[in-house]
């Protein structure tokens, strides 16, 4: 059996899309660690109770079995940034955007076509070019990575996340499928 992947942008205004991966079991097992001990309300850490953001820092510190990514990507501002200044339609900005990700994720062995992948509702026009299903266990911690990196009281660099800003890269992307110079 393959990996289950987890893909998540609970928050469009935050930009930050969560990215887990590891087996179904360890993924059940960092769910479990999550939510059934912490209890949180939301996916979303900038907008939880601080008891329970303490109780899922401290649990992520303390290791769960899977690889954990927050991608830096901002597909909405990079729309209204470049469909504003030249006049471009943002549902083709935002598709050109995704299908530059879904590829950058597949370039880099972060999905491949064994893999099982679970996307958020926001996240579901990636369906259009991968197989995925939305919700599940892998979507929900992705939501949750996505967003604790964004919360201001958390201390990012001892948490186990790897971040990765990409934002250019998607709008060098998308200035090259418009020719935009």
């Amino acid at each position: 059996m393959g990996r289950v992947i987890g893909l998540a942008m609970p928050r469009w205004d935050l930009g930050t899309v969560g990215y887990v991966a590891s087996l179904p079991s360890e993924i059940d097992n960092a769910y479990s660690g999550l939510f059934l001990r912490c209890y949180p309300t939301t996916v979303d850490m900038t907008r939880e109770m601080d008891s329970k953001v303490s109780c899922i820092v401290n649990t992520i510190k303390r290791g769960l079995p899977i690889v954990s990514v927050v991608f830096l990507l901002d597909p909405y501002g990079i729309a209204n940034d470049i469909g504003t200044k030249y006049g471009i339609r943002r549902e083709l900005i935002l598709n050109s955007v995704y299908s530059w990700f879904i590829n950058y994720l597949r370039n880099n062995g972060l999905i491949t076509d064994v893999d099982v992948v679970e996307l958020d509702q926001e996240l579901s026009v990636l369906m259009l070019s991968i197989k995925a299903r939305v919700g599940g266990n892998a979507s929900m911690i992705a939501g949750v990575m996505a967003t604790i990196v964004m919360n201001r009281r958390i201390k990012v660099d001892e948490l186990p996340i790897r971040i990765m800003d990409i934002r250019n890269d998607a709008i060098n992307h998308v200035r090259s499928v418009f020719s935009i110079h």
